[in-house]
């Protein structure tokens, strides 16, 4: 069985369930992964893990442990990887997930002018969606090198539920993700009050933290709408569940960052597709891959609040889409965004690079 080494800075971001998932449904492969920080163990648990600080005590653990492929999650750690690469004589393949793209100034700062070096001795690169193959097309990477590799969930974790208007008419909105610039959370806001004016029984849950909450928090205070929007803190993902179960409506207004930065396509919104939910979110990065607008959600431009709103009130207005919009949207995750199709495509994916 031949053995990769998964490279991951940090393992493992609370958001990254996707790389988690992968890990540990591979069967035709030994994986271990080295990383410089160990964090949310307890949620992550895996058997193989080896901490390194320096380029030389990663090449005593590739060796030890006689690695025949170096899997480098996020363009930032491959470019730290090549002269180890080329040390050791490995095949590398790096994963693109979005922040790390070239389109994002600050990650681009990160690469220290080594990106053409990358592509030209990186075996093969994986990105999320069409839109960021295109993106490391504009950078010079060979399009032959390029895969695109759909992040997967687990769809069976997902119950799919019907959503129907509740007898009491309260209908409530429910949004996850970190309070970044590009979860465009603000415009969401902004969107729920116009809502809000028109249809008053709606509810707004926001689930997730980060450095944005204060002002975020104190744009729901101006607006008025304290005891309409409930700020959920983060919470573990068996909650983000339940939360999904519990709402009618998912909205995620994703905008391209002042530096660049975008999504992939966000696992939350296949999650929430997956449980049966209509969805409403932007036509942004790779997002239209996976909600076909009037479909299987509603699409709106980056940043366009009114827009959002008058979304919104469309589906407040036809609950008769719900279902509709609910079962071809966990048809789609079913088909393409399946968890157990997509680690079969990255193992054939390592079976190519192990041949070469």
């Amino acid at each position: 069985m031949s053995r990769i080494a998964v490279i991951r800075s940090w393992y493992l971001p609370s958001s990254e369930t996707f790389i988690y998932s992968e890990l540990i449904n591979l069967s035709k492969v030994a994986p271990i992964v080295c990383t410089k920080k160990v964090m949310n163990l307890e949620r992550f648990p895996f058997h193989s893990i080896y901490l390194f600080k320096k380029s030389n005590e990663l090449e005593k653990v590739l060796k030890k442990r006689n690695i025949d492929l170096i899997h480098a999650r996020f363009g930032t750690t491959a470019v730290e990887l090549l002269d180890l690469k080329k040390k050791l004589g490995v095949p590398m393949l790096t994963s693109f997930h979005g922040f790390d793209l070239p389109s994002n100034k600050v990650s681009y700062k990160k690469y220290k002018g080594k990106l053409q070096q990358l592509f030209q001795e990186g075996e093969a690169f994986t990105v999320t969606s069409n839109n960021m193959k295109k993106i490391l097309m504009d950078y010079g990477c060979p399009k032959n090198k390029i895969i695109v590799h759909y992040s997967g969930i687990d769809v069976d974790r997902f119950e799919f539920k019907e959503r129907k208007i509740p007898e009491n008419n309260k209908i409530r909105l429910l949004c996850v993700g970190r309070m970044v610039e590009k979860k465009g959370m603000k415009y969401l806001i902004n969107a729920f009050h116009r809502v809000y004016k028109i249809y008053p029984n709606i509810r707004l849950h926001i689930a997730g933290d980060g450095p944005l909450r204060k002002k975020l928090k104190k744009q729901v205070k101006e607006l008025k709408i304290e005891g309409k929007v409930k700020f959920l803190g983060e919470i573990s993902h068996k909650e983000v569940v339940k939360e999904m179960h519990k709402a009618h409506i998912f909205v995620l207004a994703s905008v391209t960052g002042k530096h660049g930065n975008q999504e992939g396509i966000p696992n939350v919104l296949k999650e929430a597709m997956a449980t049966g939910m209509p969805v409403i979110s932007t036509k942004h990065a790779g997002i239209p891959e996976l909600v076909r607008d009037g479909k299987s959600g509603f699409l709106v431009d980056e940043k366009d609040s009114k827009k959002l709103a008058e979304r919104i009130l469309d589906l407040i207005r036809n609950p008769d889409l719900w279902i509709k919009m609910g079962k071809k949207g966990r048809d789609t995750v079913k088909r393409k965004f399946n968890s157990a199709k997509q680690v079969e495509e990255l193992e054939k994916i390592y079976d190519i690079l192990l041949k070469k």
